[in-house]
């Protein structure tokens, strides 16, 4: 059975989920935001991303792209696109969607919550399926491969909050599942960073569940300024908007996969 014909047109999501206005526009101009993406110094892709307001409902939407080499030196290019919808007044989830292209195939993977169930749907190459699972409790935030942006919604939940660890449901899409591990946010002391040539207050958060710990910094907005991950040597960086990103970002230089031909395919760890 196909996904879309189960659950309807997936560009439908977003629109469900805003507020009842006749001419559904935002009631503010979008945030947007540039990430560079690099690993161990190199910079390798790029993902911008939009918030838009519509009231009742905060959508946002993101695009990554990036390229892999295989060890005879072809070029692969990835994509990936999303959508996530939620809730304006604590960011929780309605809604998401997200769909890759890499190597000749496409995947949509989705989640629409409910009360006490959500489903959870995944289609490749026109042809997939869907599961109906138990629900966790409380806000629920998803974590999709190479979507850093989810980092940034995790982060704008935080402001105002005083803590110094606290549990944060997530929803891990993976390969061909669906894990929900609780992490744990921890906060640590504030840090001045230097993103091009401004200087930066910081807050800086380590985000922790049983497979992974990434260090995650914010501004007081909460927007995510700066996301590592260590053992793989990721680090991905906001653009300040008085910055022009560095040449070598803008080319988007690819990365040369570790494993023989065919590509290696992109890590489902880093982010998410």
């Amino acid at each position: 059975m196909r996904i879309l014909r189960l659950l309807g047109v997936t560009l439908g999501f977003a629109a469900a989920a805003l507020p009842m206005r006749a001419s559904a526009q935002p009631l503010a101009p979008p945030d947007s935001a540039t990430y560079v993406v690099f690993e161990y110094g190199t910079p390798v892709g790029n993902e911008r991303s939009a918030f838009q307001n519509y009231g009742d409902s905060i959508v946002v939407s993101s695009e990554t792209k990036r390229q892999f080499l295989d060890e005879k030196g072809g070029r692969h290019q990835y994509s990936k696109t999303m959508v996530l919808v939620v809730d304006a007044r604590d960011l929780g989830l309605l809604r998401y969607v997200s769909g890759q292209k890499f190597d000749g195939s496409s995947i949509t993977r989705g989640l629409i919550p409910g009360d006490t169930a959500m489903t959870y749907y995944r289609e490749l190459d026109g042809a997939g399926s869907a599961d109906r699972v138990v629900q966790p409790p409380g806000r629920l935030f998803v974590m999709d491969s190479q979507m850093f942006a989810l980092f940034d919604v995790l982060c704008r939940s935080l402001v105002g909050k005083r803590f110094t660890t606290r549990r944060v449901q997530m929803l891990a899409l993976q390969p061909d599942s669906l894990a929900t591990p609780l992490a744990t946010v921890t906060a640590a002391a504030e840090d001045t960073l230097q993103l091009g040539r401004l200087r930066i207050t910081a807050r800086h958060y380590t985000l922790e569940d049983p497979s992974a710990r990434f260090d995650l910094w914010a501004d007081r907005q909460g927007r995510l300024l700066r996301l590592t991950h260590d053992p793989s040597g990721l680090r991905v960086e906001r653009v300040p908007d008085q910055v022009v990103a560095p040449a070598a970002a803008r080319k988007r230089t690819p990365m040369r996969a570790k494993t023989s031909a065919p590509p290696r395919r992109p890590a489902h760890g880093a982010g998410g």
